[in-house]
């Protein structure tokens, strides 16, 4: 009896620890969509704070980190450099699927997100 006990206690405090990484990268997903629905040919100096602490983040994922690596570095697109990591993920089909719709949408950015990009966007924020 004292082992089920234990198993049980052990699955519902893993389940609330991936609960709570899901919600973080969720959140972080949900910053980085709200930038790149404002973008207008870079973010501003607010928007290049927020990314940069996404960066530096232990909490971030590496997609995420690589996604507000390319935002920052923006102006007016994406750098090659940072086409080439958001192409990365795009083919990763282990990539979280949130993160491979928003490095595909900034692939295509030239100087801000078209009608369909918003409208993608504004799916992903949900």
């Amino acid at each position: 009896m004292r082992k089920s006990g234990f198993v049980v206690a052990t699955i519902g405090v893993a389940t609330f620890l991936a609960a709570g990484l899901v919600e973080a990268e969720t959140e972080t997903i949900r910053a980085l969509v709200q930038i790149t629905m404002n973008l207008n040919h870079y973010p501003s100096d607010e928007e290049k704070s927020i990314l940069n602490a996404i960066i530096e983040s232990n909490d971030s994922s590496e997609e995420e980190a690589a996604i507000a690596m390319a935002l920052a570095n923006m102006e007016h697109k994406v750098t090659a450099a940072d086409a080439e990591r958001l192409a990365d993920i795009v083919d990763d089909d282990f990539s979280n699927d949130a993160a491979r719709k928003l490095a595909s949408i900034l692939l295509n950015i030239n100087h801000s997100p078209s009608d369909e990009d918003k409208v993608n966007l504004a799916s992903l924020a949900e």
